[in-house]
């Protein structure tokens, strides 16, 4: 019975000994043949940019391509690996020869030899894109901390792109982009400009850079805004009890507001029950009544609130409000 035991456990032992010996056959130890026809395309580089192209392999257990890079004193470094057949090396320096290899290389990692080198130098072709879509929102919102003029706009996608720059004038929308109108450099697609007063209307303008400094795109702009002053109530005001339940609001008309909102609450803070929005005028005041036919009429011997939102552009940015101020009704 022992003897039978024994052999059995050899048995298996044997067995899972044989099974971790995998057959040196069945590994692939066979590379990806040589990628073929690798070359730059002389369209799509430039500016600097190398954009490389070469044929698809046919393999089935094909990984990916590993692209190789040297210039200058530097010797060929491997740079990325790509799925696709092609491969754009960007922000490179104008002046600089880079020299290119590739290799394919499989699911097992076997990598096949290296295809033909490919030099190119990606000079300085042409200027960065007009930046699109530059917009601008002034604001004087002290309680939130918010005096400012705030510009955005689209980034801009070239491979050689370096840097904006902004150009102001407090004066005109006609102004040249030099050094007295220059405001400041930025690599981001906004700005926030603090250094305003309200009250004046600031132009701008923007121009993109590439990495040479001297190709600029034509100027995006001139936009224009401005933060508005805060307008002043003048009646009712102070909690003064009035004589009716439909006043008339009275405050002082801004230079730049194209239209404002007057709102109507319960309290200082909240409670909303009126509001409306009017153009701006010429006149130096404005003034709207409270509708007797409200949804909220207002009750007799009540206090209450009423502020008023400026805008600077037909929009919903508000621009400036007004402290809140209260009245009694009679």
């Amino acid at each position: 019975m022992t003897k039978r035991y024994l052999v059995l456990l050899l048995s298996i032992m044997l067995g899972i000994f044989m099974g971790s010996c995998s057959d040196p056959y069945d590994d692939d130890v066979e590379a990806p043949v040589i990628p073929a026809n690798f070359d730059y395309n002389g369209g799509l580089s430039g500016d600097g940019g190398v954009y490389l192209i070469w044929d698809e392999n046919t393999e089935d257990d094909l990984a990916g391509y590993i692209v190789y890079r040297s210039y200058g004193t530097v010797d060929f470094t491997a740079i990325n690996t790509v799925q696709q057949n092609y491969y754009l090396d960007s922000g490179l320096d104008y002046d600089t020869e880079y020299t290119y290899k590739i290799t394919a290389i499989d699911e097992d990692g076997n990598e096949s030899g290296y295809t033909n080198t490919v030099s190119v130098t990606p000079i300085n072709l042409n200027p960065p894109a007009t930046p699109q879509n530059l917009e601008i929102k002034a604001h004087n919102l002290p309680t939130e901390f918010q005096v400012n003029v705030e510009l955005t706009w689209t980034h801009n996608t070239e491979s050689d792109f370096s840097h904006y720059k902004l150009y102001r004038s407090d004066v005109s929308d006609l102004f040249a982009t030099n050094a007295s109108s220059f405001l400041d450099s930025t690599i981001n697609n906004y700005y926030i400009d603090e250094d305003v007063t309200p009250g004046t209307t600031y132009h701008y303008k923007l121009i993109a850079y590439d990495q040479g400094g001297v190709l600029e795109a034509p100027a995006a702009g001139p936009v224009s805004d401005i933060p508005l002053e805060v307008p002043t109530l003048n009646s009712p005001i102070s909690g003064n009890t009035i004589d009716t339940l439909t006043p008339t609001f009275h405050w002082d008309n801004v230079n730049g507001a194209v239209k404002y909102k007057i709102i109507v609450r319960t309290s200082s803070v909240t409670g909303d029950i009126w509001e409306k929005t009017i153009d701006a005028t010429a006149e130096s005041e404005m003034a709207v009544t409270y509708p007797s036919n409200a949804t909220t009429p207002l009750s007799a011997n009540t206090l209450y609130y009423w502020f008023v939102s400026g805008y600077s552009k037909d929009t919903d940015e508000i621009n400036v409000f007004t402290p809140v101020t209260g009245f009694r009704t009679p």
